[in-house]
């Protein structure tokens, strides 16, 4: 079972969701065979899958809810806290990923649907948008954030990191010099903000 398991892991991470799925499906595991399902855009066995699995499986019940959200609906039953925290992030990643990206615009679009869920769903989108180039989209949503959560250390990271690819490095600066002040020893900004003054240095020789 434990070369089963990694051989359909290994298919869904070339993307060989129909491979995948065969073998999930014997195993039995209905959560993934319901998320192959899904990225072969068959919604229909997607849910019969996640219903098979929702008695047991809290990913299988954010699935069913994403279901929902990705034709903009609000879901009979909201996904939780800690669901939204584990899976938001990911499904944007994966419909991205897949082309699939209407379904990634409605995703981000229910976000105030899924604040309610969650309030830091703002910066998880956030970082799935940083992660797939969108930087002002990603900018966007980290202003959101911190209307909220105004001492948000990574929200200010990212934003820093998406001025400093969108070349305002004297916002990027004052972002990055934001987190210092109220973290001083997290590491990922200690790093950047390395980079960052190297960065200013040399526009400043050249």
């Amino acid at each position: 079972m434990t070369l089963q398991i990694k051989t359909a892991k290994d298919y869904f991470y070339n993307k060989n969701y129909q491979e995948a799925l065969i073998i999930f499906d014997n195993l039995k595991d209905y959560y993934s065979s319901g998320l192959c399902a899904l990225l072969l855009k068959d919604e229909k066995k997607a849910k019969e899958y996640w219903l098979k699995a929702k008695g047991y499986s809290p990913a299988a019940n954010w699935g069913l809810a994403a279901l929902s959200l990705i034709n903009l609906k609000i879901p009979k039953k909201m996904p939780s806290f800690f669901q939204t925290r584990a899976n938001l992030e990911i499904y944007i990643n994966l419909f991205i990923e897949n082309g699939l990206i209407e379904w990634a615009q409605n995703l981000v679009s229910m976000c105030d649907t899924l604040h309610q869920a969650n309030p830091e769903s703002y910066k998880f989108i956030a970082r799935a948008l940083y992660s797939n180039g969108y930087f002002d989209l990603a900018i966007t949503f980290c202003r959101k954030t911190l209307r909220l959560f105004y001492c948000d250390p990574e929200a200010f990271l990212i934003l820093s990191q998406c001025y400093f690819l969108i070349g305002d490095l004297g916002e990027a600066l004052d972002c990055i010099n934001r987190v210092n002040a109220m973290v001083d020893d997290y590491y990922p900004a200690i790093l950047f903000k390395q980079i960052l003054k190297e960065e200013i240095q040399k526009k400043h020789n050249s």
